[in-house]
């Protein structure tokens, strides 16, 4: 069985096991943020807690936390950057459009964050997990200018992120072979995919841009700095 054959039967055994997995800590942390977000919202949602205003408090997370293209080019306009709006770019990550929305993150940073944070640790991943996100966020925005439907919320860039950094360790480890390499992408086919069915469902309008843009700068970042081995080949490379 190749290395790669074996990459792949781990990350379909991480999907389908026991979401009581045996993750890295830096993965725990944001699988139980995101988690712990969803079900307070949630239970607002359901009349559970907050009374009669729990029922708003998704809507008004979405206000308040969630990334804004129009925001953003505010700022830039004005240069003025209130904390209030800075905090956007880390906040929106933790906020979904409802449980399903949240679910389907959550299994995707588990099985993804278990492998890359193996091989990336702590650091990287975490910044893979914050930096990337930030980005794409950022591209996302200015794409979008004040575009209205310039919204952004939930933790698919994160995903995409460490989708970026799962294909450049399988590109990387396909050492020159093109065949290899090239089916090293076949995970972000498979994920654009499912992402299209689902956006049908559950979620819709241009957060694909951002998506894609943290693919982008996941692969990019993981070849250059971010990657085992990556900051010491740079910096070699520099050095001669």
């Amino acid at each position: 069985m190749t290395d790669e054959q074996d990459d792949d039967e781990r990350l379909l055994r991480d999907l389908n096991s026991s979401p009581i997995n045996a993750l890295p800590g830096m993965v725990w942390l944001l699988v139980l943020m995101i988690a712990g977000v969803e079900l307070l919202l949630s239970a607002a949602g359901y009349g559970l807690i907050g009374g009669a205003s729990g029922v708003g408090w998704r809507l008004e997370a979405i206000q308040r936390f969630a990334y804004s293209s129009a925001v953003q080019s505010w700022m830039l306009e004005t240069w003025r950057f209130p904390p209030m709006h800075l905090l956007r770019y880390l906040s929106f990550p933790f906020i979904h459009a409802g449980p399903m929305h949240a679910v389907f993150a959550i299994v995707l940073i588990a099985a993804l964050g278990k492998m890359v944070g193996e091989r990336f640790g702590a650091a990287g991943f975490l910044a893979l997990a914050v930096l990337v996100p930030i980005l794409s966020a950022v591209l996302f925005g200015l794409v979008m200018g004040e575009d209205q439907l310039g919204w952004l919320f939930g933790a698919m860039p994160t995903v995409f992120a460490l989708v970026g950094a799962f294909t450049w360790l399988k590109f990387r480890d396909a050492q020159g072979d093109r065949a290899k390499q090239t089916r090293a992408f076949g995970m972000i086919a498979v994920l654009l995919g499912a992402r299209l069915a689902f956006g049908l469902i559950a979620e819709t309008g241009p957060g694909w841009i951002a998506e894609v843009a943290a693919f982008a700068f996941g692969f990019g970042l993981s070849a250059l700095v971010l990657g085992p081995g990556s900051w010491q080949r740079l910096r070699a490379r520099i050095r001669g």
